[in-house]
Formats: structure tokens, C-alpha cells, sequence
């Protein structure tokens, strides 16, 4: 098991509470320059706000996701057993492997990372 992606999955647990506090301070902020009609400074906070909940949504999350994957793959683990009703596999599928490659066996095939979520 690599330590490095050991510590990457446990920064990348972390780092959702971390962008929701930064979200709530933007959101006082915007609301703070509503109530004074400085409408251009609270949408530019509102698409910062914006911007902060959809890279929360997705990359943090598919992120997380992958090196949960990839972590589970270099284990031993059955994909079946780790993930049981998901079938879509695809989004992380590139992500993995080249976690798998960087982190635990270089020159690692793709095929191996497919033959192991179809299993």
C-alpha cells in the first residue's frame, strides 16, 4: 500500500469541510453587499461561490473517488466489492490507473485496471 496516496485520500476528506467554511464566508460576504445594493460586488462573490460548491461537487469528489479506487486496486480488493450497485466506472477509470502507474507499479497496463472493474 502506498502512503502517499494514503495521505492523499485523508487530505481529500478534509478538504470538503474546508471549502464549505470558505463558501459560508462568501455568502456573508454577498449578503453584506446585497443589503448595501452593491449588486456587482455580491454576483462577483456569488459566481465565486459558485465556482467553489461545483469544484466541490465534482473534483474533490471524483478525486476522492479515484484514489479510493486506486487504493482498493493496489489492496487486493475485488471492485465488486468495494463499490456494489455502480456499473459507471468510466469517469475514473483513466484516473486510476494512472494513480496506480505513479504511485505503486510503473509501466502499469490500463487493460489490467479494465479487467478489474468488470470483475
Amino acid at each position: 500500500m502506498s502512503i502517499e496516496l494514503k495521505i492523499k485520500s485523508k487530505h481529500l476528506a478534509l478538504e470538503p469541510a474546508i471549502i464549505k467554511k470558505e463558501e459560508e464566508k462568501l455568502k456573508l460576504r454577498a449578503k453584506y453587499h446585497r443589503e448595501k445594493q452593491e449588486f456587482g460586488k455580491a454576483n462577483v462573490l456569488e459566481y465565486k461561490i459558485n465556482s467553489l460548491v461545483s469544484h466541490r461537487k465534482t473534483i474533490v469528489r471524483d478525486e476522492a473517488r479515484a484514489t479510493y479506487l486506486a487504493r482498493a486496486y493496489i489492496a487486493g480488493k475485488n471492485y465488486s466489492d468495494i463499490e456494489k450497485n455502480c456499473k459507471d466506472y468510466l469517469p475514473c477509470y483513466d484516473r486510476v490507473s494512472k494513480m496506480v502507474n505513479k504511485y505503486d507499479m510503473p509501466n502499469f497496463s490500463k487493460e489490467k485496471i479494465l479487467s478489474w472493474y468488470t470483475t
